[in-house]
């Protein structure tokens, strides 16, 4: 017998391969799981939480952010395993940058698109943390990023923020990589699963299985050549020219954004919770064994040691 889950995902994107493998290449049949991920997120992703309390989806593919700021005020929904360990933006610049720092963005137009709250949210609390003067910067935020890279095309903006592979499109168009965000930012929980407790306490143990498949294909993607990763889920982008798919998998894998584990690691976690706080969403970081269920991350662990 297969269980349905029925997942609510953030847009379609590349840094999502894992999760898309995991279905199109059976990673969760074999587990006895038959996902629908059809649950539609609303603009910018912002129904993830949403159709979950409403009972819309069992599990929401997205940012850490939500559902901590659901916490107390609307609903507690666990987080229990991870997809991305980074956040993979990519800064582009007009010109060549040697040795990228802050100072770089002084006095400069940095285009960021409207594509959700965590990407200002992060980038703004990694360079706080450096002391880094954001206010001597001209953030342009808020506009949705046809409209900026509309703009960008016709010369507005001296830094695009962007995510692949609409990065390396620009920069075949003549845009130059002034610094990746894994690399100035480091290590981040950027993109997670979560759940409502209902789901967490089933009695077949669903979230570990979903865990384990997800898992699995994490390890596939990363054991593969990056070819063969990119024909398998090519079909997915069928807009997009199979090498622009490929050097897009390649940066992510190569800046560290997928791991061989889904486990949330508790250090980068809580760094980013403080930096939540900071922004004001939550009152205060929470104890990580609060919010992050660990369970079913440790049964795909149990299960990858049983497959290796």
């Amino acid at each position: 017998m297969t269980d349905l889950i029925r997942v609510t995902p953030s847009g379609l994107s590349v840094i999502y391969t894992p999760h898309y493998l995991a279905e199109d290449m059976g990673f969760f049949a074999a587990q006895g799981l038959k996902v629908d991920s059809s649950v539609y997120a609303g603009p910018g992703s912002s129904w993830l939480s949403d159709n979950l309390t409403s009972g819309k989806a069992d599990v929401a593919m997205g940012g850490i952010w939500i559902p901590l700021a659901y916490r107390e005020i609307v609903a507690e929904l666990p987080i229990f395993a991870m997809i991305n360990a980074r956040n993979p933006q990519i800064i582009l610049s007009r010109e060549p940058v040697e040795n990228f720092t802050w100072e770089h963005l002084y006095g400069k137009r940095v285009v960021l698109p409207m594509e959700s709250t965590s990407q200002w949210m992060f980038l703004r609390g990694a360079m706080l943390e450096v002391g880094a003067g954001i206010d001597r910067i001209r953030f342009i935020r808020d506009l949705h990023v046809e409209t900026t890279t509309t703009m960008w095309r016709a010369g507005f903006g001296d830094f695009y923020l962007t995510t692949p592979p609409l990065s390396h499109k620009l920069v075949d168009e003549g845009a130059f990589v002034a610094t990746t965000i894994p690399e100035c930012c480091g290590p981040v929980p950027w993109s997670v699963y979560y759940t409502t407790p209902q789901f967490l306490a089933r009695p077949d143990n669903a979230a570990g299985r979903y865990a384990a498949a997800v898992e699995q294909s994490l390890r596939w993607v990363l054991a593969q050549p990056v070819e063969e990763v990119a024909k398998a889920v090519g079909p997915r982008f069928p807009d997009t020219p199979p090498e622009l798919i490929t050097r897009s998998l390649r940066g992510i894998i190569d800046a560290g954004t997928w791991q061989p584990s889904v486990a949330i690691p508790r250090g980068s976690f809580d760094r980013y919770q403080g930096i939540i706080a900071e922004f004001g969403l939550i009152n205060e970081p929470y104890a990580f064994d609060m919010v992050v269920a660990a369970a079913p991350a440790e049964y795909a662990a149990s299960v990858s040691r049983g497959v290796s």
